[in-house]
């Protein structure tokens, strides 16, 4: 039997970490995402969607808390922790028997009724707008295929669909149809895959094993128009987490250089970390500011992705409206890194992307540059690059339409923005490079007959003298 006190039994981690991360949210030490990332708890997706139910119904379940008397017969209840276990309780149900679960249980009944309908289940950061949740499959450990075996064997069926037969609204009643084992491929990208909203999936082993990773698919479009291939030079300069990073690492599947750079040092410190986990192996990760990077250390870098702060008006959980004086100063601050990201002498690729829905913190950052770097860059027109995609920028630039946009009520993902810088000389510099080369084919022949004709080194010497006293002479007669 066991005798062990409730006193002695701890409180599970993901609960303990949650409440830490929930309290410097409300200090407003920085946003949820950020705070996940730079916790110590792994599995982010799952502490995430907590923390997000938790901070969606904060006033109802701070409301609850104080009418059920918990905080007046419980004086020393972490009220942290009380939140986060009663969004755990009203959601999926709390599971455990250390003596603060135990404690919140006894006023359950109380805090069902007065949290009531004001209560939702679903976070908006899993289904913002009705979103499915994407997963990216890491080829750097496993490959498409056996993950989805993996799956099956773990009782996962896969449920086909036509995307292009299906209307959005026929889609959105499609998915949340799809019960908890079921799953979706994503057509569009192959090494993407779709999970209905209600389901847990980051319990699964697989993501905590690192074989997929929780990404929307807006976030994998900028690797996706990129021109890298195996052997690539690539900087990533705003790289924490780190996604970006490793998916960089699997396009080139680890056969070249990628350089990922993050300023803050938590940050940092959570890149390290991915990058080891998710065995990207061609990359070297830097703790420094990115706008600080000597050019000529770097000469040979040939891609750059800048993806810099924003005002995640893309993917924002309250919808909150951002001040302007806020937008503007993240513009400022974004196009100040595009400019250096063009400044690198060999770069030929510059991808810029944010998830955000403004046009000053896109468009306007873009336009900018373009009159900056004219002589150098041009943009790539993605409307040819990703066939069947619907929204581009915005058609009031002349540029616009070389831009790619998402739609979240139309693209079932984030609101995203993506721009491509591709240096003018590129051909020209090929066409020399070709000239150059057939030159000096040219010249290897030239030596090689003469050679054959003289037979040793002295004969050859005087061939050559001969050659050279010969141009002179016809020199001297045209002259």
């Amino acid at each position: 039997m066991d005798t062990k006190p409730q006193h002695s039994v701890p409180v599970p981690r993901l609960y303990k970490e949650a409440s830490k991360i929930l309290r410097r949210y409300e200090n407003k030490e920085g946003a949820i995402k950020t705070l996940v990332y730079k916790g110590k708890y792994k599995n982010f997706g799952r502490i995430y969607g907590l923390l997000c139910k938790t901070v969606e119904n904060s006033a109802a379940i701070k409301a609850a808390l104080v009418e059920s008397s918990l905080y007046t017969n419980e004086p020393k209840f972490d009220p942290y922790l009380a939140q986060v276990l009663t969004a755990e309780m009203l959601g999926k149900g709390l599971l455990g028997d250390c003596k603060p679960i135990l404690t919140l249980l006894k006023y359950e009944g109380k805090i069902r009724s007065f949290a009531g309908s004001n209560f939702s289940r679903h976070s908006s950061h899993v289904m913002k707008d009705n979103c499915p949740r994407y997963v990216r499959v890491n080829t750097l450990k496993t490959s498409l295929s056996n993950v989805q075996y993996q799956l099956d064997n773990n009782g996962w069926s896969l449920q086909e669909y036509d995307p292009t037969q299906v209307t959005y609204s026929d889609f959105l009643k499609f998915i949340q149809e799809l019960g908890e084992s079921t799953y979706l491929r994503d057509y569009h990208v192959d090494e993407l895959l779709i999970f209905p909203p209600k389901t847990p999936f980051w319990d699964n082993f697989l993501y905590t094993n690192n074989d997929i990773i929780l990404q929307d698919k807006a976030s994998c479009l900028p690797v996706l128009v990129s021109g890298i291939k195996p052997g690539s030079n690539v900087i990533d300069a705003c790289a924490a987490p780190g996604n970006k990073t490793s998916y960089i690492a699997a396009a080139i599947n680890n056969t070249g250089h990628v350089v990922a750079i993050e300023k803050d040092l938590e940050r940092y410190q959570t890149l390290q970390r991915l990058v080891v986990e998710r065995r990207a192996t061609c990359v070297t990760t830097l703790n420094q500011d990115f706008t600080r990077l000597p050019l000529d250390k770097y000469s040979q870098v040939e891609f750059i992705f800048v993806d810099p702060s924003c005002s995640s008006s893309g993917v924002n959980l309250h919808n909150d409206e951002v001040p302007e004086e806020r937008i503007r100063s993240l513009a400022c601050f974004q196009a100040h890194l595009l400019r250096h990201a063009l400044s690198f002498p060999s770069v030929q690729e510059v991808i810029y992307s944010t998830c955000s829905v403004y046009v000053q913190e896109n468009e306007e950052v873009v336009q900018n540059a373009l009159k900056e770097f004219q002589d150098q860059f041009e943009l790539e027109d993605l409307s040819e690059k990703l066939s069947g995609w619907k929204h581009f920028g915005n058609e009031s630039f002349v540029f616009g339409r070389r831009c790619l946009r998402t739609r979240t009520d139309v693209d079932k993902c984030h609101g995203f923005f993506v721009a491509k810088f591709v240096r003018i000389s590129k051909i020209c510099n090929r066409l020399t490079s070709v000239n150059k080369i057939d030159k000096k084919r040219k010249q290897q022949k030239s030596f090689k007959n003469l050679e054959i004709v003289s037979g040793n080194s002295k004969n050859l010497e005087s061939k050559l003298s001969e050659v050279v006293t010969c141009a002179k002479k016809k020199q001297k007669v045209k002259r």
